[in-house]
């Protein structure tokens, strides 16, 4: 398996569960709560931490068990990446939009500030996805 290939694994086993554990603490809230009185930012801080250092330590992990793998990518490797990107890039400007369209609404900071952070969680997810889809299947570049 390449490395591209493991660093995407590695995003996609942090994202899910980081996102599970944030919806866990959250969403209780949002049901019994009033939206303004919701503590999401703590939360919301901790994941983002959480989901950069557990990628990084993953990436680290995943570099030690092949250390001549680690450095290296070939054209494959880089299609497969731009393509993944690119589908995720859409999920970004759709959060983006959505908080866009939150903020002209004058909706609470809450709202619009989930729609950035699910957007980008959202992001990482489908992209990583779309590359080990990518990395498994035939992949054509077009």
């Amino acid at each position: 398996m390449a490395f591209m290939e493991k660093s995407n694994w590695v995003v996609l086993v942090v994202a899910v569960p980081t996102l599970l554990i944030y919806a866990a603490l959250v969403v209780p809230q949002v049901l019994g709560t009033p939206v303004a009185e919701v503590a999401w930012v703590q939360p919301m801080i901790f994941a983002i931490v959480g989901f950069i250092v557990a990628n990084v330590l993953g990436n680290v992990v995943a570099a030690a068990s092949n250390p001549g793998e680690a450095d290296k990518s070939d054209q494959r490797d880089r299609e497969i990446d731009h393509y993944g990107e690119r589908i995720g890039n859409w999920l970004v400007i759709a959060g983006s939009i959505a908080a866009l369209v939150l903020a002209m609404a004058m909706a609470d900071h809450f709202w619009i500030a989930n729609a950035i952070f699910l957007g980008g969680m959202a992001a990482s997810i489908v992209s990583s996805a779309a590359k080990i889809a990518a990395y498994r299947g035939s992949f054509q570049a077009w």
